[in-house]
C-alpha cells in the first residue's frame, strides 16, 4: 500500500484534558506553568501529580480524499518521553468524535523505539537533555475516513509528580480499499 500523504503536528497543539493545580504541577520550577503545561520550542512538558490520570489530545489534519479519491488512515506515530515516573497507559483514535478505537493495550506500555539527537554544539548548553522514543502504531485494516482524527494519550503518575513531554504526534494516509 502505498503512502499518500503523512502528516505531523507538532508537540503545542496538545491539549490536557485534565487541567488545574490539582492534576498538573509546575514544570521544570516555573510556578506560572501549575495546572496547564509548558509549550517550548523543543517539545510541550506537563507535570502530572502523583496518583493522577490525565488524558491528552492531538488534532490531527485529515483529508478525507485525495485528488477525489477517498483515503483511509494507515498508521499513527507519537514522539514522547516520560520521566520520574509519568507512564503513558492507554493510546486510542478518535474518528469523528465518537468512535474510539484502541490503538495499545490499556494499563501497557506502548511499542517504542529510541530516537536520539545530538544538538549542535553551538546551542548544546540550551537543549535540555533528552531520551525521545517514537510509537508507530500501524491501523490493520487501514480506517476509511469521513471525518477528523484526535490521537489520545493517557498518562499517568503513580506513587510521585512524573513529567510527559511531547514531540509531536503523524498520521500516514493511504487510498482507501475498494
Amino acid at each position: 500500500m502505498k503512502i499518500v500523504e503523512t502528516v505531523w503536528v507538532p508537540s503545542a497543539a496538545v491539549v490536557p484534558q485534565e487541567r488545574g493545580p490539582e492534576y498538573l504541577a509546575p514544570v521544570d520550577g516555573a510556578d506560572w506553568s501549575e495546572g496547564v503545561g509548558f509549550n517550548r520550542g523543543f517539545f510541550s512538558a506537563f507535570r502530572i501529580r502523583a496518583g493522577r490520570d490525565v488524558w491528552f489530545h492531538f488534532p490531527i489534519p485529515t483529508s478525507v480524499h485525495h485528488n477525489g479519491e477517498p483515503l483511509a488512515c494507515s498508521a499513527l506515530s507519537l514522539l514522547w518521553e516520560t520521566l520520574d515516573g509519568a507512564a503513558i497507559t492507554w493510546v486510542v483514535l478518535q474518528h469523528g468524535g465518537m468512535e474510539r478505537m484502541p490503538l495499545t493495550e490499556r494499563l501497557a506500555a506502548p511499542p517504542s523505539e529510541p530516537v536520539p539527537f545530538d544538538p549542535p554544539e553551538q546551542w548544546r548548553d540550551y537543549y535540555p537533555p533528552s531520551a525521545r522514543r517514537l510509537t508507530s502504531l500501524p491501523l490493520d485494516p487501514p480506517l476509511p475516513l469521513r471525518f477528523g482524527l484526535q490521537l489520545s494519550v493517557g498518562v499517568r503518575a503513580a506513587e510521585s509528580d512524573g513529567t510527559v513531554r511531547f514531540y509531536g504526534a503523524g498520521a500516514d494516509f493511504v487510498s482507501a480499499p475498494a
